[in-house]
């Protein structure tokens, strides 16, 4: 039984491109494997690998895809493979970059939630290699939100506005809170609750399928850790290829027609908690949300404090049976 299970999905990628994360993340010994799933039509990378590194060794298993289904069908291929033989499941992009101090911290918040009932996603904080900061944490998306970052990313301004809420940019991200929609770059997983909700949804070739996979998870608790910090080499794909921008497209339609354009219950619950204008102290309406399986707005007369975090984070004067948000 694997501690973590790290899974990354290639296509056309070179040993050089994965060297540096292979190294580093069998660089001390944590009770960890390396799956890398290959989406590319031919087996290059394998050579490389096989020729540069003793893959028995380092723990390394690789799968040729045979067939490019797309990313979520790839990662699925591994989860249904060692899911069950893993404490932990973590998918990463190949452009992300860790030290294993880190994943060691991250695994040791992880140890703290899995003693306490176990979680679905935690998520570190993610900067860009100069140190930005990237604001992955986010709400469930409106299609209003899709098309201005697809359509409207050169009118910057106007952008900020629009995702100030979704991209939770209220918060100063320095602290822990749970959050719907964390970003597929970078998950770490409950492999018992992953494995409850059958991984990705194989739909989804590529985009959007971390947001699927996000809200379901979500019941369980999303975790956004900021006291772990990982680079992520971010490439937006779709703003610089045609054919990705269809498929991009092609996600969203697919993502609205499973969880509702503007029928989304769950989408409107956040975004109503969201919008809250509030003091000090506030009551809700006589209402409060409470994280379940069928995403509920029950009763509660009672009154809420204001966390530090932002508008729509909580903390309850009485204990209920669940987490408050």
């Amino acid at each position: 039984m694997y501690d973590i299970v790290m899974s990354i999905v290639i296509y056309k990628h070179s040993f050089s491109d994965l060297e540096k994360l292979i190294t580093e993340f069998f660089r001390k010994k944590i009770n960890q494997k390396l799956v890398i799933v290959d989406n590319s039509p031919t087996r290059s990378f394998e050579i490389e690998l096989k020729s540069n590194i003793n893959i028995i060794e380092y723990d390394i298993e690789y799968i040729y895809a045979d067939s490019n289904f797309g990313y979520a069908s790839a990662n699925n291929r591994a989860i249904e493979k060692f899911s069950s033989k893993t404490k932990y499941f973590l998918v990463s992009n190949p452009d992300i970059f860790f030290k294993i101090e880190e994943l060691e911290k991250l695994k040791n918040f992880a140890d703290e939630k899995y003693k306490n009932g176990g979680f679905g996603i935690i998520s570190p904080k993610i900067q860009y290699e100069d140190g930005e900061l990237q604001y992955l944490c986010k709400l469930l998306p409106t299609p209003m939100n899709l098309f201005a970052r697809r359509f409207l990313f050169m009118f910057k301004e106007t952008l900020k506005k629009i995702d100030y809420n979704y991209e939770y940019r209220f918060t100063d991200y320095n602290e822990i809170i749970e959050v719907p929609f964390l970003s597929g770059c970078f998950m770490f997983l409950d492999a018992t609750n992953l494995r409850k909700e059958n991984g990705f949804d194989d739909n989804f070739f590529m985009y959007l399928e971390d947001t699927d996979l996000s809200r379901r998870m979500f019941k369980y608790g999303n975790y956004f850790f900021p006291d772990v910090k990982i680079r992520h080499d971010f490439n937006k794909s779709s703003f610089k290829s045609f054919k990705m921008t269809l498929r991009h497209i092609e996600s969203a339609v697919r993502y609205f027609n499973k969880w509702g354009w503007f029928s989304d219950e769950e989408r409107k619950t956040w975004y109503k908690i969201q919008n809250l204008q509030v003091m000090d102290e506030v009551e809700l309406s006589n209402y409060v949300y409470r994280r379940n399986d069928t995403f509920e707005l029950e009763p509660l007369n009672e009154t809420l404090q204001r966390s530090r975090f932002s508008k729509c984070y909580f903390e309850s004067k009485i204990e209920v049976k669940n987490k408050l948000i």
